[in-house]
């Protein structure tokens, strides 16, 4: 079981593009592309991410660090919704 707690929107868009990963096996630690995530998906789930949460991964954020774990990514989240700035215009 994930350390890091997330809420269920955020689980549930990261599954979609999870390929490698089963709907009843928890997220682990471990690099994002180990389950199943392209850059294709990757580039799809942050899109999903930028809408669901009203952030945007601007340039400086984007980089394979950011796929290094489910919770990581989720941090990252975070930081962007308390950041005025990085906040998607409405």
């Amino acid at each position: 079981m994930s350390l890091t707690t997330w809420p269920a929107s955020f689980e549930a868009t990261l599954r979609r593009y999870l390929a490698a990963l089963s709907p009843d096996q928890d997220i682990p630690a471990e690099p994002l592309v180990d389950l199943g995530l392209d850059s294709l998906r990757a580039t799809a789930l942050l899109a999903e991410l930028e809408q669901e949460f009203g952030v945007d991964f601007g340039d400086e954020v984007l980089d394979p660090a950011l796929f290094s774990s489910a919770g990581h990514m989720w941090d990252v989240v975070q930081e962007l919704m308390d950041d005025p700035v990085s906040r998607a215009p409405q």
